[in-house]
């Protein structure tokens, strides 16, 4: 399918960050209303027609989520069919348009690296996003999430200059359809600040910025990258954040996650300028999936009044 016939980042320098985004007493207010989306992940625990006795059709996304309080959803690339074309599409929009639902962001990745160091995988990484930026177009997301440095195989330095060159291109290209571009600290260097804000800074496009991630900091399959603060992490990203994944998993008995500190955490994201979504991400076993659903958007409402 062709694509057509799909129907102020912050400028801090890497150095002193941490200063400037020191906390005072006075309260502060979230700079934009903060709209709560649900990420497909916790209702659907897998993807392209695999087996998961306890999700829901992609389809039956839009109404679901509705009927557990939300107003906008995400989307996940693997949740579609693997063929994807525009009946899919038009059948996905005719449903969020019955349900009342509005799409936030599109998240991608998995499928390439935009900063892989072989050009030929980086390029065609990056042709088969566009075609999802177009998909996000259609859907009328206001953002689309890619990953980035996930893969440790060249130096720190070396692979963010792949990783500019990959956000520069997919960036410029969602800038084209009024499609904001956001990296999550997902893995590998992304779960770095410090990396993550030279990319940010040496991109420095209007439409590009970050996903931030409560707890993708401390990640086993790349200990090199090991961030021991995730509170830091998000306050050092603060100036790039446009949208969050508020993961849970389990609670307390008076409604707290286990965790993250949930009023810490959206503490530090009033200091965000461009913070828009907040993202709620169950992926708890415990209870089910809607009611863990449910208690994050509770818990994020309750520590946003």
């Amino acid at each position: 399918m062709k694509r057509r016939n799909f129907i102020t980042t912050s400028v801090a320098g890497t150095l002193g960050i941490a200063g400037l985004y020191s906390f005072d007493k006075n309260p502060i207010h979230f700079q934009k209303n903060i709209k709560i989306t649900i990420t497909p992940w916790s209702l659907m625990r897998t993807g392209y027609g695999g087996d998961d006795p306890l999700g829901i059709d992609v389809f039956d996304y839009p109404a679901v989520a509705k009927s557990l309080g939300f107003d906008y959803i995400d989307h996940e690339m693997f949740h579609f069919p693997p063929n994807i074309n525009e009946t899919h599409l038009q059948k996905m929009i005719n449903n969020m348009k019955s349900a009342g639902v509005k799409s936030a962001v599109m998240l991608t990745g998995g499928v390439g690296d935009i900063g892989d160091a072989d050009s030929k995988k980086r390029k065609k990484a990056i042709e088969t996003y566009k075609y999802w930026v177009d998909i996000a177009s259609a859907l009328d997301c206001k953002a689309m999430r890619n990953v980035c440095g996930e893969s440790i195989t060249v130096p720190h330095k070396e692979k963010l200059n792949y990783a500019l060159e990959g956000v520069n291109e997919l960036g410029a290209y969602a800038a084209s359809k009024n499609i904001d571009l956001l990296i999550e600290n997902h893995n590998g260097y992304s779960s770095d600040p410090e990396w993550m804000i030279a990319l940010m800074e040496g991109v420095n496009k209007k439409n590009v910025g970050v996903l931030g991630d409560f707890t993708n900091w401390t990640l086993e399959r790349n200990p090199d990258t090991f961030y021991p603060d995730p509170y830091k992490g998000i306050e050092l990203l603060a100036p790039y954040i446009r949208a969050v994944s508020a993961k849970s998993s389990e609670f307390t008995v008076a409604g707290e996650e286990i965790t993250t500190d949930y009023k810490k955490m959206f503490d530090i994201l009033k200091k965000a300028p461009h913070f828009e979504f907040a993202g709620v991400e169950f992926f708890g076993n415990d209870i089910s999936r809607n009611q863990g659903v449910k208690l994050t958007k509770n818990l994020i409402e309750k520590v946003t009044k």
